[in-house]
């Protein structure tokens, strides 16, 4: 992978920059007379894991010089890599309070993986760009919780690439939740295609997974929501729309059950002679002139089990 690499041709520009300092990402733009597609990648590599239990109460504290200090509970995660993100957020005010939790991060990057290849068949106006990257993320999380109490609010997002699943869970003097989050990014593939004076088409292809299964039981507000983005740019809205969607609202208390599962596979490099699709679905999947020399069975090998991983309820 070059470092820098900046190529103009006629009014669309070509840009993208890896820094290995601070952060690990790369960016490119096209621009054209009238029309603009951006793209910006970030990640590391990274392991992480974490597991912990809270059991106790929320109860006001003795201060100095006897003052009374209120009770209060709060706490906040972040993890994002290369735009598979988790995140949470939790307050609480006195009551009962019992909550575990466990989350395992891998994160792997490739710079040899990231390149721009562009055409422009001769007699036409139209230039075909394409990115393929291999940064792999992996998250595993799931959490319990229970509390009886005056109030706990209760937040999270679980993201991968344009696709998400979010929870609002709202004033309750009563919240009982359990939850498992599977999500895991294998590859990304971009197509952009332009004139001089507008991009005719931009699309935005990973290979990648989001599920969640949620138990829930409310007292207060819960807002749930999810969102599954599809692959064709909208050039004059400048984003990519929804394939499916969707958004509940329930006030009182409910006995709430939720699994949702999102999953897209890109088969652009399956057409290509020097790929092997192990990565997609297996030995299985491969045609007979891809498992020509490895033998009668190299299944054992090309065994993409890490990335088949998904909820099971």
């Amino acid at each position: 992978m070059r470092s820098a690499l900046s190529i103009v041709i006629l009014s669309i520009i070509i840009a993208i920059m890896v820094s290995e300092v601070q952060a690990n990402y790369w960016s490119s733009s096209v621009g054209t007379n009238s029309s603009t597609w951006y793209i910006y990648r970030q990640s590391s590599n990274v392991s992480f894991y974490n597991t912990q239990t809270v059991t106790g109460t929320v109860s006001p504290v003795t201060g100095p010089r006897g003052r009374i200090l209120s009770p209060y509970l709060s706490t906040f995660e972040d993890l994002k890599f290369n735009d598979v993100a988790l995140k949470e957020r939790r307050s609480a005010k006195e009551g009962k309070y019992e909550s575990a939790e466990q989350i395992n991060l891998t994160a792997r990057i490739d710079y040899s993986s990231i390149d721009i290849d562009f055409f422009k068949p001769a007699g036409s106006d139209v230039y075909t760009f394409t990115y393929p990257e291999i940064w792999s993320v992996r998250i595993v999380a799931a959490k319990t919780l229970n509390y009886s109490g005056r109030q706990i609010n209760d937040r999270d997002f679980s993201g991968n690439n344009l696709d998400f699943i979010s929870s609002k869970l709202l004033y309750n003097p009563e919240l009982t939740r359990e939850s498992k989050t599977v999500m895991w990014l294998q590859s990304m593939n971009a197509t952009v295609q332009a004139t001089d004076d507008s991009i005719l088409l931009a699309e935005f292809k990973p290979t990648k997974y989001l599920g969640q299964l949620d138990r829930i039981r409310t007292t207060g507000i819960a807002d749930l929501s999810f969102r599954q983005a599809g692959w064709e740019y909208d050039v004059k809205r400048m984003g990519y729309p929804s394939t499916n969607e969707g958004r509940e609202r329930y006030y009182g208390t409910y006995n709430l059950a939720r699994l949702i599962e999102m999953k897209s596979l890109d088969e652009i490099h399956k057409l290509e002679d020097d790929w092997l699709p192990c990565c997609s679905e297996g030995w299985e999947s491969m045609t007979n002139s891809s498992r020509e020399g490895f033998g009668a069975d190299a299944g054992s090998v090309f065994d993409c089990s890490c990335y088949n991983v998904s909820i099971k309820p």
